[in-house]
């Protein structure tokens, strides 16, 4: 049972870290990403794919930009 518990608690910061945002906005902002600035890296999801890019203003705050 120990092991199974470091082993999900490893796993869940494993996918934290590289997680990718359903969109451009989720991607910089609040609640998951509020530590983002601009020039922080992103990545969101279109249209199947996955876009690397980062934080800048935009969209009414801010936004993924590629």
């Amino acid at each position: 049972m120990k092991f199974f518990t470091i082993f999900t608690a490893l796993l869940i910061a494993i996918v934290s870290v590289n997680a990718v945002a359903p969109d451009a906005d989720s991607a910089c902002r609040c609640p998951n990403n509020c530590s983002h600035k601009n020039g922080s890296s992103c990545k969101f999801f279109q249209d199947g794919n996955v876009l690397d890019g980062s934080c800048g203003d935009g969209n009414g705050g801010l936004t993924c930009q590629v």
